[in-house]
């Protein structure tokens, strides 16, 4: 028993993954190109701009979705019954 404490199992090191392919237009990326920001891999700046602005019509049309959804369902929606005040 005292050899198996003494020899411990040497787990192996995980090597850091690199990233292959730029988020917006999934180039490979060659490590002097690498352009990060928040936490994503790019090819270069402009692949990061590119990829802001898409993000911001993105949200732009799911916020125009949801503003034309909510408003059908307040169309849809019985009036509430008005309260009479008491005389």
């Amino acid at each position: 028993m005292a050899e198996e404490t003494a020899v411990k199992e040497k787990k192996p090191k995980k090597k850091k993954s690199w990233p292959t392919n730029c988020v917006q237009s999934n180039k490979r990326i060659r490590r002097k190109d690498w352009y990060c920001r928040n936490g994503k891999y790019f090819a270069n700046k402009k692949a990061f701009k590119l990829y802001q602005e898409a993000q911001a019509v993105e949200k732009a049309k799911k916020a125009a979705e949801a503003a034309t959804a909510a408003e059908a369902a307040k169309a849809q929606a019985p009036p509430a019954p008005e309260e009479k005040p008491a005389s």
